[in-house]
């Protein structure tokens, strides 16, 4: 499946989106809408998005007696501060930045692991690739070599084949051979016999003269 494509204008669009439908507009969220997506680069346009959207606040208003009383109390509160309040409130200050910071910290070490985890992921994906395209290969490798097999096995038959018809013919020979020697062998024994016998008769002429 196709991994779907993160731009500005698409996070823009679901952030947005997800706003009026009043739905928080969390990273997941706008994941969610696009159909996917890095986690940091998804983050990177939602924080974009929210430093260039406009804020948003809709108007309070209080009753007078509630409007007197906070005044009351403002000009009371201002009235109690004195040197400790203000160091309490910047010690309070000092430790909500450090606590902040310790966040911020936790936030940039989860999102530094979230990028090591899609690398990996990435990464993953490829050599699953790799090994799904050697394998491809090797299996084609594979039917290549058995059929260059089973030609070489029917090669191979026919030329067995070609040598049992040469053993055949070459039988055939030599028996055609030796029954010509053997009738050489009868022929000149029979030419032997006839100039024996034609000897005798001369002979026998010669005496008989």
């Amino acid at each position: 499946m196709a991994k779907a494509v993160v731009t500005q204008e698409r996070v823009f669009e679901v952030a947005q989106a997800l706003t009026d439908q009043g739905t928080a507009p969390t990273i997941l969220n706008v994941q969610e809408g696009i159909g996917g997506g890095s986690y940091t680069t998804v983050k990177r346009y939602l924080d974009q998005w929210r430093e260039a959207a406009p804020k948003q606040r809709q108007p309070v208003e209080l009753p007078e007696p509630a409007v007197a009383r906070l005044m009351s109390l403002g000009r009371e509160f201002w009235g109690l501060l004195d040197e400790q309040a203000g160091q309490q409130v910047e010690a309070l200050r000092a430790a909500t930045r450090e606590e902040v910071a310790a966040i911020q910290t936790q936030l940039d070490q989860a999102e530094q692991a979230i990028g090591r985890l899609e690398a990996e992921r990435e990464q993953a994906d490829n050599h699953a690739a790799a090994q799904e395209q050697a394998l491809r290969e090797a299996v084609a490798a594979r039917a290549a070599q058995t059929e260059r097999m089973a030609a070489a096995e029917a090669k191979a038959g026919e030329l067995a084949a070609r040598v049992e018809d040469l053993k055949g013919e070459l039988e055939r020979a030599h028996a055609r051979q030796t029954a010509e020697r053997e009738a050489v062998t009868a022929a000149r024994a029979e030419a032997q016999a006839a100039a024996v016998e034609a000897a005798r008769l001369q002979g026998e002429l010669t005496a008989l003269k």
